[in-house]
């Protein structure tokens, strides 16, 4: 582009005059000279975008076009920087770059911009627990995570029975009245049986008695956490929670057992039912019993030891392979047909 332009004024004989643009401020030459920078920041590309409010050859038309082919070719280099942005970059300034295109739908018919980002879907969190201002403590820590609180028993097992496909996680308070009722397992109990592959971690002020791994393994808990003197740690809560949700190997590895055992503890009990039923048999004088108690003293030795196998390949498998390794097992003791496992 020239330093001098050929301005017709009109109702001036002649060719009209020159214009110094030497001693104007004149945005096209400031947006021909930003764009040869080798690299422009976000910030300087979205003043560069505001500099247009139209194509010039059309709103100038009294111009020759070829007045314009430097401007057209910055404009070309002004393309090329803004595809060189990462996406993330690109739809911070997304609201610009869409004025910019209605301002000049010619010359952007062939950009393709990134699309707008999709709204992030938060985790939903339930979080059991009697004591109010507790529940709310526990929420405003997990505040990057879509909660909902239930005070009682009865809320909490609403929620499950209602909406168990659509919560994510869940924190349970052991004990959901004074009387250190332990309430809270029934909760788990009906997650484990209804969706075991959904990751659960127990809070409580009171552990109960006996090995809390033994309550793991029954109730396929992820964690147990428990509270402090001076509350729960925020520190411990988050890191509790995050761990349902990490995509790490070892986070991988904790959900995959959490959900191993809780399928495993159903096909127990139910092993355990038939082994009842057969021992009433013998009682009853059922001549049949005692081959079926037989059985069903292979069929639980069996599944003990299948367990502890399966068990101790997930802790050794890539993150990759714990779905595969935990179907197979499924498909080994199913909850449906628990004769079939004896016979795998």
């Amino acid at each position: 582009m020239s330093g001098l332009f050929d301005v017709p004024i009109s109702g001036v004989d002649g060719d009209g005059y020159q214009l110094d643009l030497e001693r104007v401020e004149v945005d096209a030459l400031d947006f021909i000279d930003s764009v040869q920078a080798p690299g422009l920041q976000i910030n300087e590309i979205a003043r560069l975008l505001s500099m247009w409010r139209g194509d010039p050859r059309t709103v100038f038309e009294f111009l020759p076009r070829g007045e314009w082919a430097p401007l057209m070719r910055a404009f070309e280099q002004f393309l090329g920087h803004i595809n060189r942005l990462p996406a993330a970059e690109v739809r911070q300034i997304r609201g610009e770059l869409d004025e910019f295109a209605d301002r000049l739908p010619d010359l952007t018919a062939d950009v393709a911009w990134p699309a707008p980002a999709a709204p992030v879907r938060r985790h939903r969190l339930l979080i059991v627990e009697n004591e109010a201002k507790v529940a709310e403590m526990l929420a405003s820590i997990l505040i990057d995570y879509d909660t909902r609180i239930a005070l009682t028993l009865t809320e909490a097992m609403q929620v499950v029975i209602e909406q168990i496909d659509d919560i994510d996680g869940a924190l349970i308070d052991l004990h959901l009245t004074e009387r250190m009722d332990s309430a809270g397992l029934e909760v788990l109990a009906y997650i484990r049986d209804r969706r075991p592959e959904l990751p659960r971690v127990l809070i409580t002020a009171s552990p109960p008695p006996g090995s809390q791994e033994q309550m793991r393994r029954v109730y396929g808990i992820m964690d147990i956490l428990v509270k402090g003197a001076d509350g729960y740690s925020a520190n411990g809560v988050r890191d509790a929670v995050a761990q349902m949700f990490n995509e790490a190997p070892e986070a991988a590895r904790q959900r995959a057992t959490a959900r191993l055992r809780s399928h495993a503890i159903q096909v127990q009990r139910r092993l355990n039912q038939q082994m009842s039923a057969a021992r009433r048999g013998i009682r009853t004088g059922e001549r049949s019993a005692y081959t079926e108690l037989e059985r069903c003293t292979d069929r639980i030795e069996q599944f003990d030891r299948d367990s502890d196998i399966t068990l101790q390949q997930m802790e050794l498998a890539a993150p990759a392979e714990l779905d595969e390794i935990f179907l197979q097992y499924v498909r080994h003791w199913p909850l449906d047909n628990q004769g079939s496992g004896a016979a795998a």
